[in-house]
């Protein structure tokens, strides 16, 4: 029995003396982007390192996903292959923690004789691997993170990024990269722009012929791409642009979709609203978002679009004011409109998910638009932010100016890229709109707001870009969009966090397997009156 406690005891003693040995020195590295709430040197040049193997507790029965993931990235930044192991919180080296007091993105990091990770939620501890992945560098072949203790939760609850699928092609490999990014920066939303007039991105059983042959995704690829982001701790929303920019579904589908105004016969081009004054199209949409959201089923959220629908298309039409005076509607196409967002609504809502729109209805209006919904605000041409709050609507931020980036990479002469510099995106905040365009309200004069919590962040936008050009555009825009979405004041000068992003850029490349870098960055922006000039 003695010799028994004798061998317990130096096992014991030998454990703590390997503990002790897996503290080095080093230099420390804590840049990290978005910048921490809190970040607290434990002890100056020290380090934990680790060989090859980590062994992880967590009170979380999805960590295994977590952990793949944390050791796909590990590898490609630092070609170490770690084996991260299952065991008890005793014996654990690296333990992840749900905190039922934390917020739900909450999350805190401290490293000293072991690395103990908690998190508000799944998405909490995502984030917190981000961080993670931000400090670590590699020892003499060894994994090694400095001893700090980090505090940190987001400002703004919304920190997204929008794709445009419909109008230019983007392969499976590359929004996974574009999820990878999106990742590393604590961006918790991706919006898939999935339909415009140029083409029908999601294939539908109900009505195979809309999906555009060369856009050939699968429900397979779009649920991958769920699960993909899911594991990243990012939730994808789905975008069904309704009634404009919806030019495929009237000339596939005439006889459910078209309007009979006589456009489609004399210029297709303009005929890009659906009928909304037609019962069989509320069935077909309603039908279209069921299969949607089945695929998307990690997201809360609906987007209808609902923005630049041209609703003169609408006007005189027999068969619309047939159907405006039997549902009461008052002989104006605007509340037409109006009608159709408040049934989007309770479709949306028969899914279970709550609907997003773009700004395009006006102040204006006899048919009350629902206080549920969440409205996207970008041009201020169709209802001014502050009116928005001022009626008691939820806002995201997607102010045209800075955070557009358009035509990057389109192969079209007459096509100007619009974007921004990063230094002019820092100088933003997510209570401020701007544009470049004269007719706008904000042209020469941004839109400044007082804060207010009905502004629940923000998101940038990457519209008409070529898959190739997403990586080198965003990757140093990006960060410095969700430093201002996180912390919504400022912290530190640009000056001073820039070398931040280049620092993690660096590592970036790694992770995605992508150096490419954008030729115009800082000192860049759009300037001019149009788009798409001769």
């Amino acid at each position: 029995m003695k010799i028994y406690f004798k061998i317990l005891l130096f096992l014991i003693l030998y454990s703590s003396c390997q503990n002790n040995k897996n503290q080095i020195d080093m230099e420390l590295d804590y840049d990290i982007v978005p910048i921490p709430k809190k970040i607290k040197v434990i002890q100056d040049n020290k380090g934990l390192a680790f060989d090859k193997k980590i062994l992880v507790f967590s009170n979380h029965p999805e960590i295994e996903k977590l952990l793949k993931v944390l050791k796909k990235d590990i590898k490609n930044v630092t070609s170490l292959d770690i084996d991260f192991s299952i065991t008890s919180k005793e014996y654990a080296n690296m333990v992840f923690d749900i905190q039922e007091n934390y917020q739900d993105e909450q999350y805190s990091i401290h490293v000293n004789e072991k690395i103990h990770v908690k998190g508000g939620s799944y998405r909490a501890l995502a984030m917190a691997k981000s961080s993670l992945l931000q400090i670590l560098i590699k020892n003499k072949g060894s994994l090694a993170f400095p001893l700090v203790e980090i505090n940190d939760n987001p400002d703004s609850e919304y920190r997204g990024l929008l794709i445009d699928l419909a109008r230019m092609w983007h392969d499976i490999p590359t929004l996974k990269n574009i999820i990878d990014m999106a990742a590393f920066y604590k961006i918790n939303y991706i919006q898939l722009h999935l339909s415009d007039d140029q083409s029908f991105t999601f294939p539908m059983e109900k009505y195979p012929k809309i999906a555009t042959p060369d856009r050939p995704y699968s429900k397979k690829d779009f649920r991958e791409l769920v699960k993909y982001a899911d594991d990243r701790g990012i939730i994808i929303i789905p975008e069904l642009d309704v009634p404009g920019h919806s030019r495929q579904l009237v000339e596939i589908y005439p006889e459910i979709f078209g309007v009979n105004n006589g456009f489609l016969q004399i210029n297709p081009w303009k005929s890009n609203v659906i009928n909304i004054a037609s019962e069989k199209v509320y069935e077909a949409i309603d039908d279209m978002i069921g299969e949607i959201v089945e695929v998307f089923d990690t997201s809360p959220y609906f987007h209808i679009g609902g923005d630049e629908a041209n609703l003169d298309l609408y006007k005189n039409v027999p068969e619309v004011k047939d159907f405006m005076k039997k549902n009461g509607i008052e002989n104006d196409v605007h509340e037409l409109f109006r009608y159709f967002l408040v049934r989007m609504n309770k479709i949306v809502k028969k899914h279970n998910k709550k609907m997003f729109l773009w700004e395009g209805f006006r102040r204006e209006g006899k048919i009350e638009i629902p206080r549920d919904v969440v409205v996207f605000e970008f041009e201020t041409m169709y209802h001014l932010p502050n009116h928005l709050i001022e009626d008691g609507f939820t806002v995201v931020n997607t102010s045209w100016q800075p955070l557009y980036l358009v035509s990057g990479g389109l192969k079209q002469p007459r096509s100007r890229r619009a974007m921004w510099s990063p230094e002019k995106i820092y100088s933003w905040n997510i209570w401020r709109w701007e544009h470049w365009w004269e007719n706008t309200p904000v042209y020469k004069k941004p839109m400044q707001l007082e804060e207010t919590s009905q502004i629940i962040g923000a998101q940038m936008c990457s519209w008409e870009q070529a898959g190739e050009a997403e990586i080198p555009t965003l990757r140093k825009r990006l960060p410095v969009f969700i430093e201002r979405v996180w912390n919504n004041k400022q912290k530190i000068p640009f000056e001073k966090f820039f070398p931040t992003v280049e620092k993690n850029d660096f590592k970036l490349s790694k992770i995605i397997n992508d150096k490419r870098q954008d030729t115009l960055l800082l000192g860049y922006d759009f300037e001019g009156d149009c788009l798409w000039c001769d």
